[in-house]
């Protein structure tokens, strides 16, 4: 049964991005990199549709004031706005471009989403001021921290700094107006609280943020290892009776008649935890399963605990001579580990037996070939133990 907690992930350390995560007692450097990495991936998206929007906006902005004041002359259209609307235009063709170019280093991609929050900040400020100058409203300003406070997620204090910039330049254009006391205070206080209300949404949106993926990473880990535990002993860590027995049926369904099939046992394992107890026992379990489970490994076979001190393995395309070469091999490897037991008749160190069934073509039932293994296994155990038997 699994306890609530936070399973840690054996993975390969990568050089360590910025850390901007809000300490929580107990985080791990993968905690705040992945979170990081996540964030990154997730900002270039919205990125590039912030820049589509932008390019496809002052794109308009700009035909209307061209036609306007070359043909259609309708109404008036301030000259300064032009140079915004240029700019905005050739910043959205350079910075999706940089986007694209810079796709696989997660450094650069970070420093282009937080320089894009500063400078769309302070473009907006400015277009704000100018909008205030010719007697509109701040609005854009406003809308522009709102929206990028809301879907870019970036280190906070940097995200609050560059709406702080932002509407310090807002202000010092809007003052050198000379608009009156009143009229530049209410200029003024509207875009400094939606400031503050904009920074609390940072802080507050990161925190969320990060606790969904330390929720979604233990989600992902526990299924892990649910699913490991599923397949696999929990003692041995080695495949278990029911994942051994499908790979038997599956391998006997698409088999060109080369299966070979292994039982083995450990010999006179119970006088083993009689003798020198179930911890014992236990810990020689693990030592075997460990090394038979290398050698199967590096000889192209799939290994199982079948049960108690029994384990299933199966082989593919092994003729019968190498077959017969592996068994003695696995029976000399246990013996290399020359685990004591002293009051073993076979010898005084721990030994196996080994029953080898090689299945005809016309044998597919695991049944019947497990019950053949089986066989030889009893018949190995009854000439002496400690030796394999191929029937």
């Amino acid at each position: 049964m699994f306890r609530p907690a936070r399973f840690s992930i054996d993975t390969q350390r990568k050089k360590a991005l910025p850390t901007f995560c809000i300490n929580i007692k107990g985080l791990s450097s993968e905690d705040t990199s992945g979170f990081i990495k996540s964030c990154i991936s997730a900002n270039v998206i919205r990125a590039k549709v912030v820049l589509w929007m932008l390019f496809g906006m002052e794109g308009v902005m700009t035909f209307l004031y061209i036609a306007n004041t070359y043909f259609l002359h309708y109404g008036k259209f301030f000259p300064y706005y032009i140079y915004l609307y240029s700019f905005m235009l050739l910043f959205s063709i350079v910075y999706y471009s940089l986007f694209h170019i810079f796709r696989d280093s997660d450094r650069a991609l970070l420093v282009l989403e937080e320089t894009l929050i500063l400078c769309m900040s302070i473009w907006s400020a400015v277009f704000s001021a100018l909008d205030v100058s010719n007697g509109f409203s701040s609005y854009l300003f406003i809308q522009i921290m709102i929206v990028n406070s809301l879907i870019f997620r970036v280190k906070p204090a940097v995200h609050c700094l560059s709406n702080a910039a932002g509407y310090l330049i807002y202000a010092v254009m809007v003052q050198s107006l000379r608009l009156g006391l009143t009229h530049t205070f209410a200029e003024l206080i509207n875009p400094f609280f939606m400031l503050i209300a904009a920074c609390v949404m940072i802080i507050l949106n990161h925190h969320t943020k990060f606790k969904d993926y330390l929720n979604q990473k233990l989600i992902k880990e526990q299924n892990r290892k649910l699913e490991f535990y599923a397949n696999h002993d929990f003692l041995t860590k080695i495949p278990n009776r029911k994942s051994i027995i499908e790979y038997l049926n599956q391998t006997l369904e698409t088999d060109t008649g080369n299966l070979s099939c292994m039982m083995i046992d450990i010999d006179n394992f119970k006088l083993y935890n009689d003798t020198y107890g179930h911890i014992m026992g236990d810990t020689c379990l693990i030592q075997l399963s460990g090394a038979i489970s290398r050698y199967v490994a590096d000889t192209g076979g799939k290994i199982g605990r079948y049960g108690g001190e029994e384990f299933l393995i199966v082989f593919e395309d092994k003729r019968k001579r190498k077959i017969e070469q592996i068994a003695e091999s696995l029976i000399q490897v246990v013996r290399d580990l020359q685990i004591p037991f002293g009051v073993n008749p076979v010898q005084p160190i721990v030994t196996i037996s080994i029953g080898v069934h090689i299945p005809p073509p016309d044998e597919q039932d695991p049944y019947s070939v497990l019950t053949r293994a089986d066989s030889a296994l009893y018949f190995a155990k009854s000439q002496g133990k400690n030796r394999f038997i191929l029937i």
